[in-house]
């Protein structure tokens, strides 16, 4: 029991998941028909703009044709054939054209007792009589055909002319008693085409369509009519005409979007085709007309009608003079509204103008005091950049002062360190060697005491231990001297202390000058060296550095202290 329910529950489901997804795509396939016949009707617009160029294009078809017919001497079959491609010309563009070029035609075919040639324009001029709204002439005129002596084609001609005679008789009695028996005559003919007509082709397609609507078999309607679109280029009158039976298929469907589409599709191609006898732009306006797109219908009206008065097609002109006074009332209606829409729209646009104008001031007044306050801004910001400039610049000089007064504090230290040492060094040294020289007197070894107190033995040990507890007590202060050094000097100059040693006597010159000791007296007595040899280091060395402008400057920033 339980699984019957949970299986109920999944049908149930199912069926509304399934009616979901219809109803979205019903939605969707709406949309995309609605996105398509914006499209076409902005291309009709632009196409009935442009109508007259088509129009051009005829006209000077319409002259060439006769121009190459100028010749008297032609036979009667050239001149035949010449006024059938002038009827054709004209055939859906102007009626009285038509009907006095294939009356010509049937005074060439009595004259040359051509049965087959006045048959054929019989059938053409019946067609033309009932497009114009002749009906009893164009029924007459067909009489007076036995159609035993037509061929399988001309017959098929033949039961089509009456079809249409008694199609737009219908279409012309509206409301009338008669419209029954137009119809049933209209669809016995229709019975007949059908008979003998092959399938597949044109004629076949526009007879079939119709019948099978009456059938209420609407989807076979509509595939029969697709499937052949597809053979058809979209600026013939075959296209206009199959598209305009497909747009009364999609009416009686209930498809309105599909059938304002096709009666667009149908409408282009008539204006491409000059067609003048065309119906799909007056039904298209009549529709647009009841959705509300009333200015666009009384353009299509309009349009329709001046068609129809060139022409003189009498069912066309009647059938849009019903609709016209309506759209057109409705149109100059709506002109009405929207002129007072728009005083309205004036009257509040001046309003707001002039407040816009208060606000304007309002707003201009105070970017004036913004732009002032502004500048006091930049001015305050500016003098504020500089102080921090100043401050950045002081506290630069400070940190170097006080770095320059620890590396001083340490170089004294140090030094001081060193002095005392050596200090007391000395005062051992000179005691014991007191005490040697005293040694040697109280013993009266004078020679050896001469010997010993003219030596300079002692002298230069002490001057090497000296120099030797200077370089390193530099080289503890500046571990990267000698490096730094040879960086201010050519790779090939680089002076390289010898083994045994730290410093060189130039280097020691400039170790001097690295500790502010810049006086070259100060210097060769520290050195014991005469001015000149060191005045001549300090020559030589700056003129082999790399830096010859600053090189003792760059000489006094070497390895700087840093606590």
């Amino acid at each position: 029991m339980k699984v019957e329910k949970c299986t109920s529950k999944i049908r149930i489901f199912n069926k509304k998941k399934e009616g979901l997804c219809l109803l979205f795509l019903l939605m969707r396939v709406s949309s995309f028909a609605q996105t398509g016949l914006d499209s076409l009707l902005n291309v009709l617009d632009k196409e009935i703009v442009h109508s007259a160029h088509y129009e051009e294009g005829k006209k000077q078809r319409i002259a060439l044709i006769k121009e190459n017919a100028s010749n008297h001497n032609a036979s009667p079959e050239e001149k035949y054939r010449t006024n059938l491609r002038l009827f054709e010309e004209y055939e859906a563009y102007i009626c009285d054209s038509a009907r006095h070029y294939i009356n010509l035609n049937i005074g060439i075919a009595r004259q040359n007792g051509r049965q087959d040639w006045l048959n054929e324009s019989i059938l053409k001029k019946v067609h033309v009589l009932a497009t114009s709204g002749l009906y009893a002439e164009a029924v007459e005129l067909l009489e007076t055909i036995d159609k035993r002596q037509l061929s399988d084609d001309m017959l098929i001609d033949y039961y089509m002319a009456f079809e249409n005679i008694y199609l737009y008789h219908a279409e012309y009695a509206q409301d009338d008693e008669y419209r029954p028996e137009y119809l049933n005559r209209m669809n016995a003919y229709r019975d007949s085409v059908l008979r003998i007509v092959p399938k597949g082709t044109y004629r076949y397609v526009i007879i079939k369509g119709p019948v099978l609507v009456d059938r209420n078999r609407q989807k076979d309607a509509e595939e029969l009519l697709n499937n052949f679109i597809l053979k058809l280029s979209s600026n013939t009158r075959e296209y206009a005409i199959v598209t305009s039976i497909l747009a009364f298929v999609y009416q009686l469907d209930n498809q309105p979007e599909m059938q304002k589409i096709s009666l667009a599709k149908s409408a282009i191609a008539d204006i491409k085709g000059v067609v003048k006898e065309n119906n799909s732009l007056r039904a298209l306006a009549e529709l647009l007309y009841r959705e509300g797109d009333v200015e666009r219908a009384n353009n299509y009206m309009k349009k329709s009608m001046a068609d129809a008065s060139l022409y003189n097609a009498r069912l066309r002109n009647v059938q849009a003079s019903k609709m016209l006074p309506m759209i057109d009332y409705s149109y100059q209606l709506e002109k009405e509204m929207q002129h007072k829409k728009l005083q309205i729209f004036l009257g509040v646009i001046s309003l707001l103008s002039v407040f816009l104008i208060f606000t304007i001031g309002y707003i201009f007044r105070q970017m004036k005091k913004l732009a002032k306050a502004r500048l006091e801004v930049v001015c305050a910001n500016n003098e504020l950049k500089k102080l921090n400039t100043d401050l950045l610049e002081a506290n630069r000089l400070q940190k170097q002062m006080n770095d320059s007064l620890t590396e001083t504090s340490r170089i004294k230290e140090e030094y001081i360190g060193r002095f005392l040492g050596l200090c007391s060094a000395y005062i051992d040294k000179l005691e014991t060697y007191r005490r040697m020289l005293n040694k040697k007197a109280a013993s009266g070894k004078v020679e050896e005491l001469y010997k010993t107190l003219k030596s300079t033995q002692f002298i230069d040990d002490e001057l090497k231990e000296f120099y030797l507890n200077f370089d390193n007590s530099f080289l503890s202060i500046f571990p990267d001297f000698v490096e730094c050094f040879n960086s201010l000097l050519p790779e090939s100059e680089a002076i390289v202390p010898k083994q045994g040693e730290r410093l060189t006597t130039e280097m020691r010159i400039f170790a001097l000058i690295r500790l502010g000791i810049t006086d070259s007296a100060k210097i060769a007595s520290f050195l014991r060296y005469s001015i000149t040899t060191i005045y001549t280091y300090r020559s030589k060395l700056k003129n082999k550095s790399l830096y010859r402008d600053d090189f003792e400057e760059r000489v006094i920033k070497i390895g700087s202290f840093k606590a």
